[in-house]
């Protein structure tokens, strides 16, 4: 565990208990999707379902930044794992389509509210000093998660249906609704100006714009998040179509990607300084296109384990290095507003992703998709090197001074 003193206990129990949610998360997910199917859904109602966790990401960004930069961030973390339980239970029982994107969607918009609200609380606990490691430690710990969720999602639905699960979900809400209250550490900002007075303070995605090197890097990432997640979507296909492999092979190509996201995530922890965390997310991005590229010219199915190791690698040592730099460039009184918009930026990327994979795979073969994204990605990957690493050196630690000052734009 990191040394931080009196930071310790408050660090521990926070990552827990987010790491408790984010598996019953990937269970729920899984046994809502297979209940779905089984009911007769058709495929763009399991996409409606996920996108409804994602488009209050979109929507409510600009509102939850404020909110998490003028509230109390025990009540807010509270007070959304409260709403989280609450959503969650009616789930068990709701089969209709309709009420259970409603439900999904509310999920979502508590979910936006508490990850802005850790995000710009745990610099709090652990200190800029030890920002790296603790957002290492996040990232590994939440991948972790997520690795065995689907597998017990299904067994679970496949044992006793979707009620086990998802309380099972509402259960581990309840745990990190603890974990929050638990927590000594509070952030407590001072109210911001109403979105009606003359004297305005800036948005996220104002502040991210106004610093050079965030910006760029940024941007990029996103880019190379549309791009996995487009290829996700085929990934079956080169498995079993083109390499024509067996099931096991696509698991253990997923599997394997999430051992290289731990592993690079691990790593970028030990990168300290904001310019090596510059260098360290764009190396990643480019780790992760040229295995995109790679599984376009694979000759058989075993190559794609290493390179999907190689690219895993690649994704969490860049996603922790620019989570990292996102927080260390913004002023305290700021950061919910920034990691409210990266989330809407990510998220939306992710989203978009689903819909470009199916758009694209009724064009081109999954050989070809693979060879586009890792091309387009790369491309991407050079424009933010030209822009961001000359810039690393040059700018101040952060951009982010005129953060709160008023702005009438």
């Amino acid at each position: 565990m990191l040394n931080i003193g009196e930071g310790r206990r408050d660090f521990a129990i926070a990552l827990a208990g987010r790491a408790v949610s984010t598996f019953g998360d990937g269970v729920a997910l899984v046994a809502l999707t297979l209940r779905l199917q089984a009911d007769g859904a058709h495929p763009y109602e399991v996409g409606l379902l996920l996108a409804a966790g994602v488009i209050p990401q979109l929507l409510l960004a600009r509102g939850v930044g404020r909110l998490v930069d003028s509230h109390d961030s025990r009540r807010l973390l509270v007070g959304g794992g409260l709403v989280q339980v609450a959503a969650t239970i009616p789930l068990i029982f709701v089969h209709s389509v309709v009420p259970i994107m409603v439900l999904v969607a509310a999920l979502g918009a508590a979910a936006s509210m508490t990850a802005a609200t850790w995000s710009a609380l745990i610099p709090r606990i652990v200190g800029d000093d030890h920002l790296a490691e603790a957002v290492s430690a996040q990232q590994s710990v939440s991948v972790l998660a997520l690795v065995g969720a689907p597998a017990v999602g299904g067994l679970l639905f496949a044992a006793f249906g979707s009620g086990l699960p998802l309380a099972l979900d509402a259960g581990t809400y309840a745990v990190v609704t603890v974990a929050a209250a638990l927590v000594r550490t509070r952030r407590v900002p001072e109210r911001l100006p109403t979105l009606g007075s003359s004297s305005r303070v800036k948005g996220g995605l104002a502040i991210l714009r106004a610093d050079r090197v965030i910006a760029p890097l940024l941007a990029g990432m996103a880019v190379v998040v549309l791009l996995v997640g487009m290829v996700d979507v085929v990934l079956v296909y080169l498995v079993r179509d083109t390499l024509h492999a067996g099931g096991v092979w696509y698991g253990v190509a997923e599997a394997t990607w999430m051992a290289g996201m731990v592993a690079g995530a691990l790593g970028a922890g030990r990168v300290r300084t904001e310019a090596g965390q510059v260098r360290a997310t764009i190396a990643g991005a480019a780790l992760v296109c040229a295995g995109l590229a790679g599984f376009a010219v694979a000759p058989v199915v075993a190559i794609l384990v290493p390179l999907s190791v190689l690219g895993g690698l690649g994704n969490g040592y860049a996603g922790t290095c620019l989570s990292t730099l996102l927080m260390a460039r913004t002023n305290d009184a700021a950061r919910g507003r920034v990691s409210a918009t990266a989330n809407a930026v990510f998220g939306g990327a992710q989203g978009a992703s689903l819909l470009l994979g199916g758009a694209v795979a009724v064009v081109l073969s999954p050989r070809a998709i693979y060879a586009v994204a890792g091309l387009l990605g790369l491309a991407a990957t050079g424009v933010v090197a030209l822009t961001s690493l000359t810039r690393a050196d040059a700018l101040p630690r952060s951009a982010q001074n005129i953060a709160d000052a008023p702005s009438t734009t």
